[in-house]
């Protein structure tokens, strides 16, 4: 009936973006694009801790930003800050950044993959 086709649109809602992209491959491209950026901006003799941080913290905030984009109809900028603010943080207290590394980091990386969202 129509509940059960509301119930699987919502599902399907939070499986793909607009444009059918998954949350998997949206994932992969995320970090494809992340973990290099990351990398480099950790600077000399950090950048394989960088790399996989970048990943972990892409584990930790893409799902909730998945999630809270298609579901709960919050800002998109409001959830871009939250992850900045989330991913900048593991970058100064995991990776063990500056401060200014680990801000640079989770700006230029979640700048370059939220202008992407809008063309992939």
């Amino acid at each position: 009936g129509a509940p059960d086709r509301l119930r699987g649109a919502a599902a399907q809602r939070l499986r793909t973006s607009g444009n059918g992209m998954t949350w998997l491959y949206a994932f992969l491209l995320t970090v494809a694009v992340e973990l290099p950026i990351v990398a480099w901006l950790a600077g000399p003799g950090n950048h394989r801790r960088g790399a996989t941080d970048s990943i972990g913290a892409n584990l930790l905030t893409h799902p909730l930003a998945w999630l809270f984009v298609r579901s709960l109809e919050l800002p998109w900028l409001a959830i871009e800050i939250a992850v900045f603010t989330v991913e900048c943080l593991i970058y100064r207290h995991v990776t063990r950044l500056s401060w200014m590394r680990a801000a640079l980091a989770a700006l230029v990386a979640n700048s370059v993959t939220a202008s992407l969202s809008f063309v992939v």
